[in-house]
């Protein structure tokens, strides 16, 4: 069985390094960090770092533009479905195993 990936690599080290960045700040496991986003927020930063990746925005400043596509996203984020978001969720927990 194939399964399909939607996130790229770029896009998925950006999710990534996020939740990262945000279990360390709260002092919880990554896992505990991604289960602690609600779907419209992981919609939003999927949205943010897709849409900088497509841009190609240099790493350097990834984050900072992802961010605000992020907080910019709320009339394009109908086009994420729950099952887009399930997948997403799904690859950037495997990604922190």
């Amino acid at each position: 069985m194939t399964t399909t990936t939607i996130l790229s690599p770029a896009t998925l080290a950006g999710l990534r390094d996020r939740v990262l960045a945000d279990a360390g700040d709260a002092d919880v496991t990554s896992l505990q960090a991604l289960a602690g986003l609600a779907d419209a927020e992981l919609s939003a930063l999927y949205y943010g770092y897709a849409k900088a990746v497509a841009d190609e925005i240099p790493r350097r400043d990834l984050h900072d533009r992802a961010m605000s596509y992020a907080h910019g996203a709320a009339g394009d984020l109908g086009t994420i479905t729950a099952q887009v978001c399930a997948q997403v969720r799904a690859e950037l927990a495997a990604s922190l195993l």
